[in-house]
């Protein structure tokens, strides 16, 4: 093995290292396997960096989609959440006159 081949397997080699050894933790801690996640075999399958960025992209839009999407839901819940609070209070001070 030459010096300029050893050179370029050990970053190589380290990162693979690093790699495991963080996908074995976050297993450990989550149940889910990184290996076999849907956005693994989505990069796994594309051979460019183009199609990898494609997938990023892709995942940008869900997430931006999903954030947005959090904006409505959360205009949607603001005003039953105020309501339940107020009806909340009222019946704590109903039932603490009962209570009295």
């Amino acid at each position: 093995m030459s010096a300029t081949s050893r050179t370029t397997d050990q970053p190589t080699s380290n990162f693979t290292a690093i790699f495991d050894a963080a996908s074995n933790r976050y297993k450990s801690l989550t149940g889910q396997d990184l290996r076999t996640h849907p956005f693994a075999a989505a990069l796994d399958s594309n051979n460019s960096p183009d199609s990898i960025l494609n997938v990023f992209r892709k995942q940008a839009e869900a997430f931006d989609h999903f954030r947005k999407g959090d904006d409505k839901l959360m205009a949607w819940l603001t005003p039953i959440v105020n309501i339940l609070f107020t009806f909340s209070a009222t019946l704590g001070e109903g039932i603490g006159l009962v209570s009295s």
